[in-house]
């Protein structure tokens, strides 16, 4: 995503006049904007170094799942993940 665009969204849902956010992990490393709720919606993503899927790491959930409400922003936040069982 351009930087503008970037930008764009980012005031938009800090405005409150865009809802919901939804976007990659990587995306949610460089967003920063507090939210209620989070929902990290599948545990893998791809590596390009290993050719193939892997597990989201503890520090990428960590990370998105910090958004989710910020002491300084909400008295509470929800978190949650949906994942599959193979």
């Amino acid at each position: 995503m351009l930087r503008p665009d970037r930008n764009l969204v980012e005031r938009a849902f800090a405005a409150g006049a865009m809802k919901v956010l939804v976007c990659t992990a990587t995306l949610a490393w460089g967003v920063n904007l507090p939210a209620h709720s989070v929902v990290i919606k599948g545990t893998e993503v791809y590596n390009p170094e290993k050719g193939g899927h892997v597990d989201l790491s503890m520090l990428d959930v960590m990370q998105i799942f910090g958004r989710a409400g910020r002491p300084q922003f909400d008295t509470s936040g929800e978190a949650t993940m949906i994942t599959s069982h193979t």
